[in-house]
């Protein structure tokens, strides 16, 4: 592959190369159908076929095989170390290893001249019709269909890139994101300097571009083919910066053409409602959405410290969503000023719930009731919402997730002399992303893993201290997490005036009015359809936190799409079997790229963008934003680090260093 002006003065070729342990193999030929850039083929008979000892019919026994039959797959193109082969293999036997140098490759096999027996045995997509590359350049030519394939079920093994919806192969970035953003493309454009156009992209399926390129938990990132050869793109680095410098360039979304005299009430405004009332108000529904708070974003604006995420990031994207045309009620609750049948009075003809999980889980130990203990939630509301908090000597927070993080963060800043966070796995363990704990580290909060808090200590109803265990690793548990079990005769005590809980969150059932046919869980989230996000009251529907325990913004913003969708086809009365997991909205902008009509995919090895932090030491009561964001020349540098597995598939101009003549 060639390199950009950047790299070339270091041409190094890394070569990628194919391996399979033969003894494991079935030969099913899946790597071979999957193969984005068909580097692969598979061995044709030469003595007597693999299959003819387990498939015999009327001509095996005499010919020892078929000329039809496939043996073991073999690299003959070459591979752009994406990791599909070895990701779909069902039994998992394919390695892809990379070394600078040059792969060996093994000639075509060449086309296949004589199609199978009914009788005899017969390739999968002979009977299923359904493999998972577009229809070109197979060796079955017109013998068999093929056609790509999306799988979106857990016990179906072999999933491909190809989504039935679009007819379009995903890259694993999009795949991997809920609401299905283009990351690829808008990496792309940032790195041909076009971005507005990145900022539209990353705003297509997303109400919060903004918000997301900072506080995204970037599932995108962990599905990264980048990570094979070095580490993965900064995808969320790189839609802040398409956010911060390519917004004012983007013109608003257009209201729908036509309106709708539907109207749909949506109580709560944080991702999900926000979300779902962006899907419904450009599907020409009237929308109003009603919030307890008295800003809206949700979570998003009193759970998510500023110097994270700045507020007036936060309302420039909730300002885009309003300006459609979405009337906001704030302060007003459910079941205190507004109740379900007065929104139906009122002639809404469908209802969201979207309240979120609010609700902050108890440790359980004793003690827990005393002054000085916080709800890591309900510490960071008041501190987002303005209201004095003012803290002394040492803070304990327990917990691991970004909720902990935040709290630890901001217990620092409301004036603790020390912070320290109790976690009862490892470090590597917690769920928290890299970036907060780098930042939490840069800021002096000290991570004590592998301890757990087992009493509060009190004084005349005060808290005065936390008495600990410390905790053995015992071995994994479901999760791929350390189990852990405490160790006799470890007991410490910690000294802190203040502890912060954020061991977890959930839905806060009571708002609910009683007598109502709304089902709830036993862990307090509302029970809905699967399919359609229904309760059990016709017209009312249910999504993101309040209905699948907490999520991320990014995930509850998905669930806001789904449900505005799910609202759309009850209010058109239609149902005509497309999951709403995979509707496609018609504004979808399709920006050309690249200018130059050719793909340029570069391999030489270097680390990932960081960006900066600013000094906070001796400052402990700012909240102006810490992570400095990336400056130009490294976002585009960083972004031609992309193998652009979105188009690499399909693009007749990728430039290949060593490719073989045909």
């Amino acid at each position: 592959m060639w390199w950009p002006s950047a790299a070339r003065t270091m041409l190094v070729t890394v070569a990628y190369t194919f391996q399979v342990e033969r003894s494991g193999c079935l030969n099913c030929g899946v790597c071979m159908d999957v193969c984005p850039v068909h580097a692969l083929d598979m061995t044709r008979r030469t003595g007597t076929s693999i299959e003819s000892g387990a498939v015999r019919h009327r001509a095996s026994a005499d010919a020892g095989g078929q000329d039809w039959m496939m043996e073991f797959p073999i690299q003959t193109g070459v591979c752009v170390g994406c990791q599909l082969c070895a990701t779909e293999c069902p039994t998992s036997v394919i390695t892809i290893t990379a070394a600078v140098g040059r792969t060996a490759l093994a000639p075509p096999q060449g086309p296949i001249t004589a199609a199978p027996e009914t009788t005899g045995w017969a390739p999968l997509s002979a009977y299923t019709h359904d493999a998972l590359r577009e229809p070109r350049g197979d060796p079955w030519g017109a013998l068999a269909e093929w056609r790509p394939v999306n799988r979106p079920d857990a016990w179906q093994t072999w999933r491909g890139w190809g989504d039935p919806a679009t007819a379009r192969f995903l890259a694993p970035c999009q795949e991997a994101c809920p609401v299905g953003t283009d990351a690829g493309l808008y990496v792309a454009l940032v790195g041909e300097g076009r971005y507005a156009e990145a900022f539209a992209v990353a705003a297509e399926y997303n109400p919060f571009p903004s918000i997301c390129g900072r506080v995204c938990t970037a599932p995108c990132e962990i599905a990264c083919r980048r990570g094979v050869l070095d580490e993965p793109i900064a995808i969320r680095e790189l839609k802040r910066f398409a956010a911060d410098h390519g917004a004012a360039g983007y013109p608003r979304p257009v209201p729908a053409e036509r309106r709708r005299v539907e109207r749909v009430a949506i109580v709560g405004a944080g991702p999900t409602g926000l979300s779902a009332a962006y899907a419904l108000i450009r599907s020409g529904y009237g929308v109003t959405v009603f919030d307890a708070m008295p800003v809206a974003g949700g979570m998003m604006a009193i759970g998510i410290p500023e110097y994270r995420l700045p507020k007036d990031v936060l309302r420039a994207d909730v300002d885009r969503i309003v300006g459609l045309g979405v009337e906001l009620r704030l302060n007003t609750a459910l079941g205190r000023d507004i109740s379900l049948e007065q929104l139906k009075a009122e002639g809404y003809d469908a209802i969201l719930l979207a309240t979120g999980a609010s609700k902050s889980q108890r440790l359980g130990i004793a003690g827990e009731d005393a002054e000085g203990v916080w709800p890591a939630t309900l510490f960071l509301k008041k501190v987002n919402l303005g209201e004095p908090v003012e803290l002394t000597g040492e803070a304990l927070v327990v917990g691991g997730g970004s909720t902990a993080l935040d709290a630890a963060r901001t217990a620092w800043r409301a004036g603790a002399r020390t912070v320290r966070i109790l976690y009862r796995r490892t470090k590597e363990d917690m769920p928290a992303q890299h970036e907060e704990l780098r930042a939490a580290d840069h800021e002096g909060v000290v991570i004590e893993p592998l301890v757990a808090p087992i009493e509060v200590l009190r004084k005349n109803g005060w808290m005065t201290g936390v008495r600990c265990v410390r905790l053995a690793i015992t071995g994994r548990d479901a999760d791929g997490r350390s189990a852990v079990a405490p160790i006799p005769g470890s007991e410490f005590v910690i000294e802190a005036s203040a502890l912060m809980v954020a061991v977890g969150e959930a839905p806060d059932p009571s708002i609910l009015p009683e007598g109502s046919n709304i089902q709830v869980a036993e862990w307090g989230g509302v029970v809905v359809d699967a399919e359609s996000l229904a309760t059990a009251q016709r017209g009312i529907f249910a999504a993101g936190d309040v209905a699948t325990g907490p999520r991320s913004v990014i995930e509850g913003a998905a669930q806001g799409q789904r449900a505005a969708w799910a609202i759309d086809r009850y209010l058109r009365h239609q149902d005509d079997g497309t999951d709403v997991a995979t509707y496609v909205p018609s504004w979808r902008v399709t920006p050309s790229v690249p200018s130059t009509k050719t793909v340029a995919v570069d391999l030489a090895q270097r680390p990932r963008a960081e960006a900066a932090l600013a000094s906070v030491r001796g400052t402990p009561a700012s909240y102006a934003e810490v992570s400095l964001g990336l400056t130009e020349a490294t976002a585009r540098a960083e972004a031609t680090r992309c193998f652009r597995c979105d188009v690499i598939a399909q693009c007749p101009a990728v430039q290949v260093q060593g490719r073989r003549s045909a």
